[in-house]
């Protein structure tokens, strides 16, 4: 069983309605059955699908990142959607404080309270064309939000998505890292962070990265 969890703005409630177009062994009418979501007292919404081999059992947390306060400890791994492309956004609540520094102020908290907990985490950096579209387009610097920008510099081994544009490379692994920084601290070593970059609207990408988090989960439990 895994937990979505995220802003409203994230795209997770669209990755999470993607789900009922993944599973293609069943019938129309099963799947109408199957992915009834039914929603618990908890504002929890649930729905069943399966992406080749591997069968999910998905929690969506309508709270956002309160979910999680009442089903922490009951799932096998978690995934946490992030809006990679809202670096020059602020938060609908109270339109001062940057969006993205709100999500990684939130994965670190959250991270604090998994140290006793030995889960799997999935992160999905996601809208990742909106985030290339605003990078080449220029008018909204990263570096005027995250002023650490100007000196990044990508890692040796870094491979380039085919036909991306450098600067786009630069800038999904600086908030990667980001994210990777809060994950990596400390001396807890029960649990793995595995980044994913993902586009909610493209199904292909959002297949391929269940079936990555299916082989990961397989490995953590191996």
């Amino acid at each position: 069983m895994l937990l979505l969890l995220g802003d409203c703005d994230s795209g997770k409630s669209t990755i999470f309605n993607q789900m009922r177009l993944l599973d293609t062994e069943l019938t129309a009418e099963e799947k109408l059955m199957q992915y009834m979501q039914h929603k618990k007292a908890s504002g929890i919404f649930e729905t069943y699908f399966r992406v080749g081999e591997y069968v999910f059992y998905l929690f969506n947390g309508r709270g956002g990142w309160r979910s999680i306060r009442r089903v922490f400890c009951d799932q096998s791994a978690y995934i946490l959607v992030v809006d990679s492309s809202s670096y020059d956004m602020v938060c609908q609540g109270d339109n001062q404080t940057n969006q993205l520094q709100e999500a990684l102020n939130n994965i670190e908290n959250l991270w604090r309270r998994m140290r006793t907990m030995d889960r799997p985490v999935f992160l999905f950096l996601n809208k990742q064309d909106l985030l290339a579209e605003k990078v080449l387009a220029g008018k909204s610097k990263i570096e005027d939000y995250f002023p650490e920008f100007t000196h990044y510099t990508l890692h040796e081994h870094t491979t380039p998505a085919q036909g991306e544009d450098p600067s786009v490379t630069r800038a999904k692994y600086f908030i990667r890292d980001k994210f990777l920084k809060i994950t990596d601290s400390g001396d807890v070593d029960m649990h793995k962070c595995f980044p994913f970059f993902t586009c909610a609207i493209d199904l292909e990408n959002i297949q391929r990265t269940f079936r990555d988090c299916g082989d990961k989960l397989n490995f953590c439990s191996s």
